[in-house]
């Protein structure tokens, strides 16, 4: 026996005869019932012969399984179901022979040899005994089943034997099918066997077009490329031939007409076979005219079709493969597979360029060349969990690969464990370097480190309780937490820069006291911009001048500078010895860091305003001379929280006793309860209350003039402060001036229109001029006297008047009225008056009386024999006023009157009423926004101007008219 040769043969149950047969070859057989023992022994096999019903598998599915564990040994399908579509089926899937068993065990052992031999010749084996054996083998096989068959069975056997030849030309352009690795190749190889195998020279292969969704030929058979014929792509509705595709059905037309092909053809067909491909297209096989298919030829077309499918599924996985093989080598990252011991069998570009190892010196070693000890241990668990975990587990870890030079990379690998056969065949994974990741990653952790430790700098720097405490405490926190290596703080002094802390100390003794605020610190300073250069020498192509403060940086040998503004306050300044020593992160952290030392600066500054603001309102509180409280309003009720030494004073309560009690209770009388809690609801809105109230102190009720001022000028604000003036003497005064004032206007004016009245009677009568003179002079003293009252109730209406709404009041009509009046009582004097025809002023009807009696007192005190009155009136537009010039010829005023209308002196004994009738002038003009002067007239007399605001009439609206006091 030949000991080289190991056969495996695989059925249910073993016929003598096949073991007889296979015995002969000289070889040893294996007898075995299913796949899964067939695939155990295949490491010693030579050829295997199987059934294609299994217990444990069946079909192409046997040939799969073997062919994935031994590809290259020669495998033969002895069955008894003897069909074409089988045939296709286990030929697509790797098979070598397909031999039915009731085509004998002759023709099954004339096929192993043949694919012996032909194995032999392949390999170029030079053990001619062994070809001999086998040779000989062969042809006493088929002689001796010569002999012993009858005509009968020779007849028989030889429509088999037509078959199986057809059959085994097939099966050899079934190898060339697998081999194909194009459409193309597959096209040239299913035309030629057509014409070989099948012997029909009529057949086009379509395969099928997604973007026109049409079957388009990509191989025809010679004859029809002969015909000059237009095979026009087949698309849905033309007939048969898409008919087949879309239901995956084959068609049979045995009387193919013209009418079935949907394109001009000049050749005469019999029948038409269309086979579809699966998804790919179909396979169109026709007869001539003068023939049509057998059942066996519709068969041996079946069985062509199954493996021309199988052939293209390979090739679009084939290419698949391809594809993704050149994704894994042109991806980023790793890509690896490992046997199940761990071993390289695949690696791609990118794992041997991070590794620095060539892939021969990869493939085949144990993982560990490039893990260290800890990752190969973390690694062999991970595996172990992806292997219990099923077949779609992933799982990602992180790994450090030891490079071939020693240098360790920190990885992420992703894997995953992949089957043959159903058992565990290896893991396979994408290796990821994340060094930069890692990097970014610590600088993100120390960056959060950073920033975490600057907040907490920003709660030391709030701690801080003066300027220079905050300088020190941020120069600190930027040597230690920023790693800066020298840093200085200098605040803005009187256009200089105060150096105020430096760190590392020792620096503090070379560096200046003060610098000028100039350089790139002057301009940081003045843009509140941060400036950051790697160059001091060279500050934005400009070589520091010698002058230059950053000259004196330049000098000690420093290189890089890093300058930021603290607000208004101050500007910070790192330096390096080293070039570009700062990036954008250091200026990220020193801004914010500054920031911080800016608000806590702020923070100090405001605090030291409002400790001013505050001392200057306690000492305002403390010294004003009104009462003034302080209080809050829990449901409308002032609760005392602080009163000033005058409120003590006024009201005689002490502090201790008001704080916390409700005000009104002591000191709000009973009769007045219902308007004080109306005056605490305004002030508890926010709303400002000025009214005059009585109050009870502890000397008695006393009238005060109240203003509640809320401390927020809002709705939600429920502190107030309450200021109390107490005006009871001055209420009493003026009480008694309207007593004294009634009873002189009243009972004066009365008696002296009596006296009036005697004195023109005693005129009368008496008849000696002395005794007239004194008559006169007694009606003369009466008639002043009378117009001083009046003047004094003009002055009490004015007086009254106040404040009240003004204007518009026409001027000129005023103007008119008063000389109206005053040359109805001085018919002599000569008054010229220069007026427009309409002046409005910002003034009430007392203008009238005011003008009256300043051209009154021009005529009565006039010492020409005619009195001369000039009166003109124009508008100053630069100003928006009125001037009213009246001039006169007389003596002028006095200057004891001028001082009088300037109150610079006090209305005493008055000879006559014109000084009180002037003060009453001043105070109309003044009292309306305007002003009162005097000037010399030329050549002799007195100008007295009138300036008042002049008012805008709007057409509709209705103006004063002058009433004057002397109606």
């Amino acid at each position: 026996m030949n000991e080289s040769m190991h056969v495996v043969y695989v059925d249910r149950t073993a016929r003598d005869d096949v073991l007889t047969a296979l015995e002969s070859l000289d070889g040893k057989v294996d007898h075995v019932t299913t796949l899964a023992d067939c695939l155990g022994r295949l490491d010693e096999t030579t050829v295997v012969v199987t059934e294609s019903d299994l217990p444990d598998a069946a079909g192409a599915e046997i040939c799969e399984r073997i062919r994935a564990r031994a590809p290259d040994v020669p495998l033969v399908v002895f069955t008894d179901c003897g069909t074409e579509t089988l045939a296709g089926e286990v030929v697509a899937a790797g098979a070598d022979g397909y031999v039915p068993k009731s085509q004998g065990v002759d023709t099954l052992v004339t096929r192993v040899v043949e694919l012996l031999v032909e194995r032999r010749d392949t390999r170029g084996s030079s053990d001619s005994n062994s070809n001999a054996n086998l040779e000989s083998t062969r042809l006493g096989s088929v002689g001796s089943s010569a002999v012993s068959d009858t005509d009968e069975d020779e007849s028989e056997n030889g429509d088999d034997r037509t078959r199986a030849d057809a059959l085994e030309e097939l099966q050899k352009t079934a190898h060339e099918l697998m081999r194909a690795n194009s459409v193309e190749e597959i096209g040239a190889i299913v035309v030629e066997a057509t014409q070989n195998a099948i012997e029909q020279p009529r057949a086009t292969l379509r395969l099928y077009d997604e973007e026109t969704n049409r079957l388009e030929i990509v191989a025809m058979s010679d004859e029809l490329r002969r015909t000059d014929a237009e095979l026009a792509p087949i698309g849905p509705g033309d007939g048969p031939f898409w008919d087949a595709y879309e239901r995956r059905e084959p068609i049979v037309v045995d009387d193919a007409s013209t009418d079935v092909v949907p394109y001009e053809l000049d050749l005469s067909l019999g029948s038409v076979a269309i086979q579809p491909l699966g998804e790919h297209g179909i396979l169109v096989v026709a007869s001539p005219d003068d023939t049509e298919f057998d059942v066996s030829d519709v068969h041996l077309v079946n069985v062509f079709a199954a493996t021309v499918e199988a052939a293209l599924d390979r090739a679009t996985r084939q290419q698949e493969l391809e594809r993704a093989k050149t994704i894994v080598e042109a991806v980023g990252d790793g890509v690896y597979a490992l046997d199940p011991a761990g071993n390289f069998v695949t690696v791609n570009d990118t794992l041997t360029a991070v590794t620095g190892y060539a892939r021969d010196q990869l493939l085949g070693e144990h993982v560990s060349k490039v893990l260290t000890d800890e990752s190969l241990e973390r690694g062999t668990r991970v595996a172990g969990d992806v292997l219990g975990a099923g077949d779609d587990y992933v799982a990602t870890h992180e790994l450090t690969l030891e490079t071939s030079d020693g240098e360790r990379l920190p990885c992420e690998v992703t894997a995953t464990a992949f089957r043959s056969d159903g058992e565990f065949a290896g893991t396979a994974g994408i290796v990821r370097d994340i060094s930069d990741r890692k990097a970014i990653e610590r600088r993100i952790v120390d960056q959060t480190r950073k920033t975490t430790t600057l907040h907490e700098v920003a709660s030391t720097l709030e701690n801080c309780e003066t300027e220079r405490e905050i300088y020190e405490e941020t120069v600190v926190a930027a040597m230690s937490v920023l790693n800066f290596d020298v840093c200085l703080l200098g605040s803005a002094q009187e256009n200089a820069f105060v150096t105020e802390a430096v760190a590392p100390r020792e620096f503090s003794r070379t560096m200046p006291k003060r610098t000028p605020i100039d350089g790139i610190a002057g301009r940081v300073y003045r843009t509140r911009q941060t400036y950051r250069t790697g160059d001091i020498a060279v500050d934005d192509g400009v070589p520091t001048d010698e002058g230059d403060p950053d000259a004196e940086l330049v000098a000690k040998g420093f290189q890089s500078l890093l300058s930021v503004p603290v607000a208004e306050f101050a500007v910070f300044q790192a330096v390096s010895t080293e070039r570009d020593a700062f990036d954008g992160h250091d200026q990220e952290l020193a801004e914010l860091l500054l920031s911080h030392a800016s608000d806590a600066l702020e923070r100090l500054a405001f605090e030291c305003r409002l400790k001013e603001e505050r001392d200057r309102f306690a000492a305002l509180f403390e010294n004003v001379p009104d009462a003034v409280v302080s209080a809050h309003h829990p449901d409308d009720e002032p609760i005392v929280e602080r009163v000033n030494p005058a409120f003590e004073r006024v009201f005689g309560y002490e502090q201790s006793e008001l704080v916390d009690e409700s005000l009104d209770r002591f000191i709000v009388p009973s009769e007045a309860v219902a308007d004080a809690d109306t005056i605490n609801r305004h002030g508890a809105r926010g709303e400002i209350v000025e009214q005059e109230v009585k109050r009870r102190t502890t000397d008695g009720l006393r009238d005060f003039m109240m203003r509640i001022v809320p401390m927020e000028m809002d709705e939600s604000s429920d502190r107030t402060f309450g200021v109390y003036t107490d005006i009871t003497e001055q209420k009493q005064r003026q009480k008694r001036v309207e007593i004294l004032n009634r009873v002189l206007r009243h009972d004066l004016r009365n008696g002296m229109n009596i006296v009036n009245g005697c004195a023109e009677m005693l005129a009368d009568v008496v008849e000696d001029d002395a005794s007239v003179q004194y008559a006169e002079a007694i009606q003369e003293r009466a008639g002043e006297l009378i117009g001083l009252a009046e003047k004094t109730r003009a002055v009490e209406r004015t007086l009254d008047r106040g404040d009240a709404a003004t204007g518009p009041v026409d001027v000129v009509d005023s103007v008119e009225s008063a000389v109206e009046c005053v040359e109805a009582d001085f018919p002599e004097a000569a008054i010229t008056c220069s007026l427009p025809d309409r002046a409005h002023a910002r003034a009430d009807d007392m203008l009238q009386t005011a003008i009256f009696h300043i051209v009154e007192n021009a005529v009565e005190h006039n010492d020409m024999p005619t009195a001369t009155i000039d009166i003109a009136l124009e508008t100053n537009h630069e100003d928006g006023t009125l001037l009213l010039s009246i001039a006169d010829n007389g003596p002028g005023i006095s200057e004891e009157e001028r001082e009088l209308l300037q109150e610079e002196q006090e209305i005493t004994q008055l000879r006559h009423a014109s000084g009180l009738g002037l003060w009453l002038v001043n105070w109309v003009v003044t009292q309306s926004g305007g002003s009162l002067s005097f000037g010399t007239n030329d050549p002799r007399g007195t100008v007295v101007t009138l300036e008042v605001p002049s008012a805008d009439v709007p057409a509709s609206e209705t103006v004063h008219s002058s009433v004057s006091a002397l109606d």
